[in-house]
């Protein structure tokens, strides 16, 4: 009896020390993973001296919340400022995350339920497309854009990300995953493709829909050389050339480069916060069945 007593306290203990060092591990990931941001957003509001004092300090001195108000006032004359700029990324990046979900769906549907000649072959041919490396297709597919006067409009990313291998496959993954009878049950009820793909698959998907717009909204916001390369226009940049530009002007205030960094990063740390939950849902479902 005081033995079997003496296991339980022991394998008690034991289940605390676990969950401690759990807890111990968790914080020391959290710390390495947010602290450089934390560190960047305290240099938003101290002086380009406080910045490179040493030893550094944590907190400003002084805390300047002017410096979001300069940066944000900062103009590049020809309409480019940091209100077009995150305009220009926030439309670009929604407005493919939405196409590119709408249209995935639609060929992961395809290729999950439907049967017609040559499904394999093509699935495979798009899936092969994923190890080209993007830069292979940079020039043809500026000549491509060129040839269609579609050089400085939003045209130009908005075509090209409309639609990816990646997110077929992923859908296509997914769609595969949700139960075969509950589309049998509706075809004897007389439904039509349309009808089960709109009211019972995109209902079910809906983690599967949101982890993929929230990656083809991160994709876009992030992007850089499509972004440099077809739009020249001041008052077109995205975000990431403008503060390209905008650190080569302000080399020596740090704290305005800073503030700048923090005007890109935040929008998608909240975006991905907000839906966290339905990106691990999506992820985790996604590969449940080949």
């Amino acid at each position: 009896m005081e033995t079997t007593v003496l296991l339980k306290n022991r394998l008690s203990i034991d289940a605390k020390a676990i969950i401690g060092l759990r807890y111990i591990i968790l914080l020391f990931i959290s710390v390495v993973l947010f602290a450089p941001f934390v560190l960047s957003f305290m240099g938003t509001l101290k002086t380009n001296a406080e910045i490179i004092a040493w030893p550094p300090k944590f907190f400003p001195a002084n805390w300047l919340w002017q410096n979001w108000v300069k940066t944000w006032n900062t103009d590049f004359g020809s309409g480019g400022t940091f209100p077009r700029w995150l305009f220009n990324t926030a439309f670009l990046a929604t407005v493919t995350a939405i196409l590119q979900v709408l249209f995935c769906a639609m060929g992961g549907y395809a290729f999950a339920r439907l049967k017609f000649r040559g499904k394999n072959i093509i699935f495979t041919f798009m899936l092969s497309s994923m190890m080209l490396p993007g830069i292979v297709t940079l020039v043809p597919k500026y000549v491509f854009m060129a040839k269609l006067h579609l050089i400085n409009t939003y045209w130009a990313l908005i075509l090209p990300g409309s639609v990816e291998a990646f997110g077929l496959f992923l859908l296509t993954q997914y769609f595969k995953s949700i139960p075969a009878e509950l589309e049998e049950a509706c075809t004897i009820d007389g439904a039509s493709y349309l009808d089960i793909f709109r009211n019972v698959v995109i209902p079910l998907s809906k983690p599967a829909l949101l982890t993929l717009f929230i990656l083809k909204f991160q994709s876009m916001w992030n992007n850089f050389m499509d972004a440099l390369l077809y739009l020249s226009k001041v008052s077109m940049w995205t975000l990431n050339v403008a503060l390209m530009a905008f650190q080569q002007q302000y080399v020596s205030s740090m704290n305005l480069v800073l503030v700048g960094a923090m005007f890109n990063a935040i929008p998608v740390m909240v975006l991905f916060f907000i839906f966290s939950k339905y990106y691990i849902e999506g992820v985790s479902f996604s590969g449940l069945k080949g």
